[in-house]
């Protein structure tokens, strides 16, 4: 999978998450289980994101949730296809 899909894979299970009737920030571990990787995998990419605005995670790289900035590109990318 290449890194703008993984991103968006990312960004649409965050943006699902908002559809719930309390959001609550998503573990990477569930994010890594529904795109089959390891979180160590993941950890990398998840940094990346929050460099550069689109999403929040703690510290420690273990729970993350989408932020306006990512809402907003995630729609725009799915407006392009």
């Amino acid at each position: 999978m290449s890194m703008h899909r993984l991103k968006l894979s990312i960004l649409s299970i965050l943006s699902d998450n908002l559809k719930e009737t309390e959001p609550q920030l998503v573990p990477s571990k569930v994010i890594a289980g529904r795109l089959n990787l390891d979180v160590s995998e993941l950890r990398p990419v998840l940094k990346s994101m929050e460099g550069t605005g689109v999403i929040e995670t703690d510290p420690d790289l273990q729970y993350t949730l989408i932020t306006r900035e990512g809402l907003h590109w995630y729609r725009e990318q799915g407006r392009q296809r």
